[in-house]
């Protein structure tokens, strides 16, 4: 009972108060993004659990984390540095616990922010948000990352679970660009690394192109958008 008293205060605290709700739901950054009170409210619903999601990611409480999903047995889980979607227990299961008995993650903080979200059916949301993570693997310098996400949500009785989770980082030139940004060489011999790779990455794109796109192209070379 104290967890549900405690939780709807914090939803109505940060229903209360819009100025934060707008800078962490990300809204209104233009007249475009202006939303209803039916998707603040759901926003702020979301954002209630990824807080609690997050905390139990952050203590590596993996038991706790699996009960936040919807108990069908068939998760969707994309992480970004698999190569492939997850389907089902059995896959997120090993994504969790990779080699059982052994520990992987000497400490990972991840937050989210940045919530926006909107009812796509009866009790079923869609929710996107921004996942800043620091992390360091056993015997690893610690890393940090930031992705953009998608999930899925269904409410149930006792609450909003997840159902389907996909990561979507930018395109790795952009992304790359934005960490050098952040973090601007301060030696030449970092400002060189830089340069090699950014024109690495642009070697990469360039010769990835599939045969036949200038016969793709030419073929289409008339064609005026449609907007």
């Amino acid at each position: 009972m104290l967890k549900i008293r405690t939780n709807a205060l914090l939803l109505t605290v940060i229903l209360a108060l819009p100025t934060i709700a707008a800078a962490e739901f990300h809204f209104e950054k233009n007249a475009k993004d202006a939303i209803d009170n039916v998707d603040r409210q759901l926003a702020a619903e979301i954002t209630l659990f990824l807080a609690n999601y997050e905390k139990a990611y952050n203590d590596q409480n993996y038991r706790k984390l699996k009960t936040m999903w919807v108990a069908d047995g068939n998760p969707v889980y994309m992480a970004e540095e698999v190569p492939f979607p997850l389907y089902g227990k059995a896959r997120m299961d090993n994504y969790l616990n990779p080699v059982p008995g052994k520990k992987i993650l000497e400490g990972i903080d991840n937050k989210y922010s940045e919530v926006r979200a909107k009812f796509v059916a009866p009790n079923v949301a869609v929710a996107t948000y921004r996942l800043d993570y620091d992390l360091k693997l056993m015997g690893m310098p610690a890393m940090h990352g930031w992705d953009r996400a998608m999930a899925v949500f269904v409410l149930e009785k006792s609450g909003w679970k997840m159902s389907a989770y996909t990561e979507a980082p930018m395109g790795p030139a952009t992304m790359v660009r934005k960490m050098m940004k952040a973090t601007p060489a301060e030696t030449d011999e970092q400002q060189a690394a830089y340069v090699t790779t950014l024109e690495t990455m642009k070697m990469l794109s360039q010769s990835g192109v599939s045969p036949g796109f200038d016969e793709f192209l030419e073929a289409r070379k008339d064609i005026d958008p449609l907007y």
